[in-house]
């Protein structure tokens, strides 16, 4: 399912009626938060669904920062890039 059918809801006109009040506001807060989580889950099944062997540390990393960060696919993306920077390969988290 595309992102723009999932959250085809939204409002989409030229007025911004979320900047009309204060509960809009978190409205907004939490539909972008569950856009960047939907997002970064789908960048989770695309790394783990590839098969080149010279990824599959990568793959083992990012299944090991998904399993600390359960229903956070966002914080484990997250934890995972920050992993991929340290030398080591160890999280400073």
């Amino acid at each position: 399912m595309s992102a723009e059918r999932m959250f085809e809801f939204i409002p989409c006109n030229d007025s911004d009626p979320w900047i009309e009040s204060a509960a809009a506001t978190a409205e907004v807060r939490q539909f972008a938060r569950e856009s960047l989580r939907w997002q970064a889950q789908e960048i989770i099944d695309e790394v783990l669904s590839g098969t080149d062997p010279g990824e599959e540390l990568a793959r083992a990393r990012l299944r090991r920062c998904v399993a600390q960060n359960p229903g956070r696919p966002e914080r484990a993306l997250l934890q995972q890039l920050m992993v991929n920077r340290d030398p080591q390969g160890e999280s400073t988290l």
